[in-house]
């Protein structure tokens, strides 16, 4: 589980510090290797401020051995405050994991934060993958040229949302791509985990986005759909009547990974539609 702030402006280090502590421990998880080159978070986060990226979310899982918890897997997200790199209705990010206990390496991939919601996206660029850097004594310099090559790609990421824009989706269609997002959220035996339907996926939360039985663009599909997953609440009636909603997505690593595969899911619907 993790805490996230959700902010337009740059957060301090004392923001930093209350959500995700690990960013500023001074040593590795006891046990590691001495050839691990350990780099506090904190320096690599300074170094992409020196850039003109600074901090405007940040998360860490929560672990049960509280000795861990300066250790444990970490995200931050970095925008241009002030200037920020627009793509379509959202504004480019970096999205920056790591740990200091061995289970994850310095991760830097592209994010974008739609402007009529609350939830950000990383997305899967096939051209570039993650850029994963090992610790040691140079990541950041490393880090920082890494985010230069991200922001290379900013220009095809801006071609690929006016792409989904411009595809139209059948209702059908929209439904199937709920039920691929429910097999990536609860396995392949959804039907049976999930408590929701996987047209619950498709409820827009806000006037601006569709009606859930309208043709729509695959983009606020896309969006929809992810939004929906990620933000939870979504109110369904067990078989015993009883009442529930469905929980955020609480976890790091869950976060990018699923992100990730709906980004290509929303690529490969694209894909097949153009065929």
């Amino acid at each position: 589980m993790y805490s996230m702030i959700s902010t337009d402006k740059a957060l301090t280090d004392c923001d930093l510090n209350r959500r995700a502590p690990a960013i500023f421990a001074t040593h590795p998880e006891p046990g590691v290797s001495e050839k691990y080159g350990f780099v506090p978070t904190i320096e690599v986060i300074n170094g992409l401020r020196t850039e003109g990226w600074y901090p405007v979310r940040a998360a860490q899982t929560r672990v049960r051995d509280e000795e861990n918890r300066a250790y444990a897997r970490h995200m931050i997200r970095f925008r241009r405050v002030g200037d920020p790199i627009q793509v379509g209705d959202s504004l480019a990010e970096l999205v920056l994991t790591n740990s200091h206990n061995r289970t994850a390496a310095y991760s830097l991939d592209v994010g974008l934060f739609r402007l009529l919601c609350s939830n950000g996206l990383v997305v899967s660029t096939n051209d570039l993958g993650s850029i994963k850097v090992r610790h040691g004594k140079q990541i950041v310099d490393e880090v920082v040229e890494a985010s230069y090559e991200i922001i290379d790609y900013v220009p095809q990421l801006a071609e690929k949302v006016e792409t989904l824009q411009s595809v139209q989706l059948e209702p059908m269609e929209r439904m199937a791509m709920a039920e691929s997002a429910m097999v990536m959220r609860y396995g392949n035996s959804w039907e049976v985990k999930a408590p929701i339907t996987a047209s619950a996926l498709l409820r827009p939360r806000r006037a601006s986005d569709p009606g859930k039985e309208s043709q729509a663009d695959l983009w606020q599909t896309y969006n929809i759909v992810q939004e929906n997953l990620f933000q939870g609440g979504l109110r369904s009636v067990t078989r015993n009547r009883r009442r529930m909603r469905t929980r955020p997505i609480k976890n790091v690593t869950e976060d990018v990974r699923l992100n990730k595969a709906l980004w290509v899911l929303a690529e490969r619907m694209a894909e097949l539609k153009a065929a």
